[in-house]
């Protein structure tokens, strides 16, 4: 099911938008301010609705804050109207701006278009990591990250695969022996510590691949 989180301090407005959003088929949670924000952000989060005028901390900078490590879509939500506010929204990272006030239904329509974008850019990114499954691309911090044939291998394997763990015989199993090498369980070590020093910041402690001493290994990015 998909995600939205609403930040906005108006609880009627909140409370709304929610209840509308409920009766589409999403599941919603609720924030009315950044601070609350900050606690509820995760990679479950599909969509965020974001006002500008929160009571402790501007919505740019919320938005601007989220955008260091994560890329979920955000749609402004805000009574701030002219072209200079507009362009700052989009400038910090927003995906679309709507004005107060709205209807529901256009918000509706602009949440399945922004979603429909996404999801048609097959992309899977969190924190500074972006990966194109379309394009077989890997960046960090924005920056082209060159990857071998395997190493692409194994980006999908564990992507598609994260929060479970993989042994080094189903490793093995899904990425060499389909091509009809023979490789020992060493290739998998050699092959993930390589592609560790592209995408991990400290390669000999991983966020990303990390290591379940004594079985394999497991994509942590939940962490």
């Amino acid at each position: 099911m998909i995600t939205i989180l609403i930040i906005e301090d108006d609880e009627l407005l909140n409370e709304g938008i929610s209840f509308a959003l409920k009766s589409e088929g999403y599941n919603t949670i609720s924030a009315y301010n950044g601070k609350q924000a900050a606690d509820m952000l995760s990679n479950s989060v599909n969509l965020i609705i974001l006002d500008i005028n929160l009571p402790d901390e501007n919505g740019i900078n919320v938005c601007k804050n989220i955008r260091k490590d994560m890329n979920t879509p955000i749609i402004f939500l805000t009574a701030k109207d002219t072209e200079k506010d507009i362009v700052k929204g989009f400038k910090a990272g927003g995906d679309d701006y709507i004005t107060k006030p709205f209807s529901l239904p256009v918000l509706r329509e602009r949440i399945k278009a922004v979603l429909k974008r996404g999801a048609a850019e097959n992309i899977y990114s969190f924190k500074d990591i972006k990966f194109d499954f379309d394009k077989l691309c890997l960046t960090k911090k924005h920056i082209n990250i060159p990857v071998t044939k395997i190493e692409v291998k194994l980006l999908e394997l564990f992507i598609k695969n994260k929060g479970r763990v993989l042994t080094r015989e189903q490793i093995l199993d899904r990425i060499w022996d389909i091509d009809g090498e023979f490789v020992d369980e060493n290739t998998v070590s050699v092959n993930i510590r390589r592609l560790r020093t592209k995408i991990e910041d400290e390669p000999s402690n991983p966020s990303f691949i990390k290591t379940v001493f004594g079985i394999g290994y497991i994509w942590g990015d939940d962490n």
